[in-house]
């Protein structure tokens, strides 16, 4: 089965009973994505609800946070949306690269990406950030997606 990324999804399916944490993304993190406008990044509470999304990333992976209720989670969207699973992005396998996984999106193609998770133990909240290797071929899909974003 191809998954958005198979570890986060296990991470906050298994953190789901657990929930602790407020519906906004704490202010660190907020400043952080707000200097990262130019790349995918997301902020999750601890069990995959999505607070705050780049514009990228709302191209990437479609727009969470303007829907309410269970459809701000990941693994909620990925399993009762197909659209989820055909439109946006999907990662497919790895490189050759332990840095790189590859991603297949409906309108970009292929990507081969970096996947950066930071997590905030305090708000319990985390950072996902995709960025790709300067120069590369997927490196100009995402500064094209960037430029169609404004």
């Amino acid at each position: 089965m191809s998954n958005v990324d198979r570890e986060l999804l296990e991470h906050f399916l298994r953190a789901r009973h657990d929930e602790v944490g407020g519906d906004h993304a704490g202010p660190v993190m907020t400043r952080i994505v707000e200097r990262l406008s130019d790349y995918p990044a997301m902020v999750f509470s601890r069990c995959g609800e999505v607070l705050l999304q780049t514009r990228p990333a709302i191209v990437l992976f479609g727009d969470y946070t303007r829907f309410g209720g269970t459809s701000r989670y990941l693994v909620d969207r990925w399993f009762a949306d197909p659209a989820a699973r055909e439109r946006y992005l999907v990662e497919v396998g790895v490189t050759g690269h332990w840095h790189l996984r590859r991603y297949r999106h409906a309108d970009l193609g292929e990507l081969e990406l970096c996947r950066q998770l930071l997590v905030d133990p305090v708000e319990h909240q985390m950072l996902l950030v995709f960025m790709a290797v300067p120069g590369s071929p997927s490196d100009e899909k995402l500064r094209r997606l960037t430029v169609a974003g404004d």
